[in-house]
């Protein structure tokens, strides 16, 4: 891990632009029906009213979010509210919000689901380039191969180009083998909530 991280509640609207490609969300919510999704580092999302994973709840879907930060009595601070609202966020929260029984205190290594259970897994500003070592990428991506559905996928965002990392540890470059990797380039102009870079996503063969 490098530094420390930064924690807000993204609203939808972060997770419509960055990794579904700006669909509508009826459209977005719809093609989510039957699936049960991840959203790894997720911050003070779960509690925020605007989130997607609030929109998810509100239709039945299962998404969850997974962040160690994730406590049993929460409480923010101003500065989280000012992060949030950085992301485009309203920077509004409760503690109590519905469906936070699916705001899980885990970590990315060692997630609290069965074998070949997820449909999807979503992270934004962590894995890539909060954590970065390669051992700790290892632990991470095998456990991300171990929980999702053959056909399965999860994505990362923001990254540079994929084609642009090399990797020495022989296990993780085996590991990887096991996925198809495609990128989308994300660009919104000059927004710094939206940096020009990539959406890697890593779908399991």
């Amino acid at each position: 891990m490098s530094g420390g991280v930064i924690n807000t509640g993204r609203p939808f609207r972060y997770y419509q632009k960055v990794f579904f490609n700006k669909q509508s969300k009826t459209k977005i919510l719809q093609s989510l029906q039957g699936k049960k999704l991840v959203d790894i580092g997720c911050g003070y999302t779960p509690f925020a009213p605007d989130s997607m994973f609030r929109a998810c709840f509100d239709e039945d879907i299962e998404f969850y979010g997974v962040d160690p930060i994730i406590k049993e009595t929460m409480k923010f601070k101003p500065s989280d509210e000012f992060y949030t609202r950085l992301t485009g966020g309203a920077g509004k929260f409760d503690a109590n919000a519905p469906g936070v029984e699916r705001a899980l205190s885990a970590m990315a290594d060692d997630l609290p689901f069965g074998d070949e259970e997820i449909d999807t897994i979503l992270s934004c500003w962590l894995i890539l380039i909060w954590i970065n070592e390669e051992p700790e990428l290892l632990k991470i991506f095998s456990e991300f191969l171990r929980v999702l559905k053959p056909g399965g996928s999860f994505n990362l965002y923001p990254l540079p180009d994929w084609h642009s990392f090399r990797f020495k540890n022989q296990e993780l470059k085996t590991l990887l083998r096991q996925f198809e990797i495609t990128q989308h380039f994300v660009y919104e102009g000059f927004n710094l909530q939206y940096p020009p870079s990539n959406r890697v996503t890593f779908t399991k063969k």
